[in-house]
């Protein structure tokens, strides 16, 4: 087993590396969901040395399976795991650290990748397979102008110019830590009785804006595992499933039904008797709508921690959270009309459920508005970004504002195909998404082994791993828990492949086929077969 990496350490990635997070910046993922590797994350976090946790905040958390770590604890906790599973296999692993991956050809009988080593040496060899798991790389988003900064960049701006103005695009969680890491490097958060206060050192004032101007609610508690709910399975699921325009409105009817029989008063007052698929979402956010959105924020996080410290949370929360579960093992089957509807709405809703922060996060952003430095806007769907004099014009027919600097934290977007990483790949990935008349703007829609080689059998070798060329079809694949899903499928297929009776591809039937095919010529002369 060959791996390559692009940075000095395996695991963490751009989510929970060091170098891009601050210790101040929590992930959204409690030790108890984590998947555990050679140890849970709790069990390894207990065995720190005190000094090192003392550095990260969490010397009296560390064997609390429900609590939020720094991100950057957990990509210690897969740095280490990563190393421990290499010192243990069975396999020999290599590993090519500071390498950069030029191209993936997928060939019948096996996958070439080139690279370039850190001594910028280039190289090339050939594999039985290949995983592509490239992550959220340098991905250009059609709608993002490059000169934003990144979320990642607040501090470093923060704490060497003399920004007055932040704005940032985005109010989830990436965008609380950009505002959070600004906040850290102008002044200081003071922890008080029972509350939080913020003290500025330096004048600021920051802007958060995303579509709806809502704050995410704070992290709830739930069972674990979530209780099944009754009729309403992944088997139920899968037959509501015709394969035409409707299955998502025959989830929804389950879905709605379980609602009402196990939460009938929340049911009740948000009309889900009328509620359709296409509106649900509209009633689940109509009350922080209509309300203030930091009155809101307040009282939920009284609520969630009354429910936390009595372990009881209102039904539709869990209900919601376990149904999107039950919808992500449905959705790679809908329609694209059906896809477009769930995106538009009922994804809203799990999102917003299942993306729950922690306390901590909301007692920031609270912190930081009765300071007088913060404040949430609604843009609506239809805004404009213009670069004016060495400064930023956000504008919308609800509100404009003026920015000295503008910070991008939307978080992760689905890519379009056409961004992926690896030109030849690229090329049959486009040749077959054409082959089913579909737009490569969608992105991929693999098959359950992760492959798509339905329409080419070079790509039946191919694992597709990249989360933003899946999100688009896959909406809730991102995650650890996800993650670990997409890393089951694809062992098990390879496991089942040294089993299976290999294809004959020099068979004169296959050799004719090909003829019929259009080509491109490699750079070594080589003849690669397309789909399409």
């Amino acid at each position: 087993m060959v791996v390559f990496e692009a940075s000095d350490r395996l695991g963490p990635g751009l989510a929970y590396s060091s170098n891009l997070n601050d210790v101040h910046a929590l992930s959204n993922i409690a030790g108890i969901e984590v998947p555990p590797l050679c140890e849970t994350l709790n069990a390894w976090a207990v065995r720190q040395p005190r000094a090192r946790l003392n550095d990260w905040g969490i010397a009296h958390l560390a064997g609390d399976d429900r609590a939020f770590f720094p991100r950057v604890v957990l990509g210690a906790w897969l740095d280490d795991q990563f190393g421990q599973l290499c010192a243990s296999s069975k396999v020999p692993v290599t590993v090519h650290s500071l390498t950069e991956v030029l191209d993936v050809v997928a060939l019948p009988d096996g996958c070439r990748l080139d690279w370039r080593g850190p001594d910028g040496a280039r190289a090339q060899d050939t594999f039985d397979r290949v995983i592509i798991a490239s992550g959220y790389g340098a991905i250009g988003m059609d709608d993002n102008p490059s000169e934003l900064r990144t979320g990642k960049s607040a501090a470093t701006v923060a704490s060497t110019s003399t920004t007055a103005r932040f704005g940032v695009l985005g109010s989830s969680l990436s965008g609380i830590d950009a505002v959070v890491a600004i906040a850290m490097a102008r002044g200081s958060f003071v922890e008080e009785a029972n509350s939080l206060r913020y003290v500025a050192h330096t004048p600021w004032q920051a802007v958060m804006m995303s579509r709806n101007g809502l704050l995410p609610e704070a992290d709830f508690w739930f069972p674990h595992p979530l209780p099944e709910l009754g009729t309403f399975t992944t088997e139920t699921a899968a037959a509501c499933m015709r394969g035409d325009d409707g299955d998502l409105d025959r989830l929804f009817e389950k879905f709605a039904v379980v609602l009402a029989e196990q939460a009938p008063d929340w049911s009740a007052a948000i009309g889900l008797r009328d509620a359709t698929a296409d509106d649900f979402a509209e009633r689940y956010f109509a009350h922080r709508r209509s309300g203030n959105v930091w009155e809101h924020a307040r009282e939920n996080l009284a609520h969630v921690k009354e429910w936390s410290h009595n372990h009881q949370t209102p039904a539709w929360r869990i209900i919601i959270l376990k149904a999107h579960e039950i919808f992500a093992s449905a959705v790679s089957s809908l329609t694209r009309r059906d896809l477009s509807r769930l995106h538009r709405g009922l994804k809203r809703v799990f999102t917003d459920n299942y993306a729950a922060v922690p306390h901590l996060s909301i007692e920031r952003v609270l912190a930081l508005h009765e300071a007088g430095v913060l404040d949430v806007i609604a843009l609506g769907n239809d805004y404009e970004i213009q670069p004016a004099n060495s400064a930023w014009l956000v504008h919308s027919h609800k509100w404009s504002g003026r920015f000295d600097e503008l910070i991008d934290a939307r978080g992760p977007q689905a890519a379009a195909l056409t961004h992926f990483p690896f030109p030849t790949v690229r090329l049959q990935l486009c040749a077959s998404v054409l082959e089913e008349s579909q737009d490569w703007h969608d992105g991929i829609n693999p098959a359950t082994d992760l492959t798509v080689s339905e329409h080419d059998p070079s790509l039946r070798r191919v694992h597709l791993c990249a989360l933003p060329f899946l999100l688009r079809n896959r909406p809730f694949v991102q995650g650890l828990v996800e993650c670990a899903a997409l890393a089951r499928a694809v062992s098990e297929a390879i496991h089942e492949a040294q089993n299976a009776i290999s294809t004959d591809y020099s068979s004169a039937e296959f050799l004719m086929e090909l003829l019929d095919r259009p080509a491109i010529i490699l750079g070594n002369g080589e003849v690669l077969p397309l789909a399409g």
